[in-house]
């Protein structure tokens, strides 16, 4: 039997269900979908814009949806913003285990031409500070710290000891399906 289709809210199970938007389906269909909204659209966060969060649709009831935070995701906008002439990019990908999920967190790294030697020191050393910021941290509270950009302001300055970097940015944060 096909159930009839309506518009349901959906509400952010991870922010005191704020409603962040709504999708068309029914109690069958709602469930395992993703939605993304603008990060500036949530209440109470700031954030250069940009950002978009990815939440999982987990279950419906009478026209009413709950989502959960699941990922984060900078636009190619903002990312070829970053990426200047005479410049090289580094991109940093690490799988860390955040609240019993794996999850791959992608860096961006703008630094100036430099020698493939000096790129390795700053990969490795991006890659050392995502692990230790994962084992602290719970998801949502690491992407509100990227979100804040504490996480890139505290990597741009452990980088900048070993080459000067001119932008860090977390690009990605997003489940890898386990």
């Amino acid at each position: 039997m096909n159930q009839p289709n309506s518009w349901y809210k959906v509400k952010a199970v991870d922010f005191d269900n704020a409603e962040i938007g709504s999708v068309y389906g029914n109690e069958a269909n709602i469930p395992k979908r993703l939605l993304f909204v603008n990060a500036n659209n949530l209440p109470e966060i700031k954030t250069k814009p940009g950002f978009k969060l990815g939440f999982r649709l987990i279950s419906s009831t009478e026209n009413t949806a709950n989502a959960q935070l699941e990922s984060l995701v900078l636009s190619r906008e903002q990312v070829g913003r970053m990426v200047r002439h005479n410049s090289s990019k580094i991109e940093v990908v690490r799988k860390v285990k955040i609240d019993e999920k794996e999850y791959a967190i992608k860096t961006l790294i703008i630094i100036n031409k430099a020698e493939n030697k000096y790129k390795k020191f700053v990969r490795a050393e991006a890659g050392e500070f995502i692990d230790s910021l994962a084992e602290k941290k719970n998801l949502k509270e690491l992407i509100l710290d990227v979100l804040a950009g504490k996480v890139q302001n505290q990597l741009h300055k452990k980088l900048s000891k070993i080459y000067p970097t001119r932008a860090t940015e977390i690009r990605m944060i997003e489940s890898t399906g386990n």
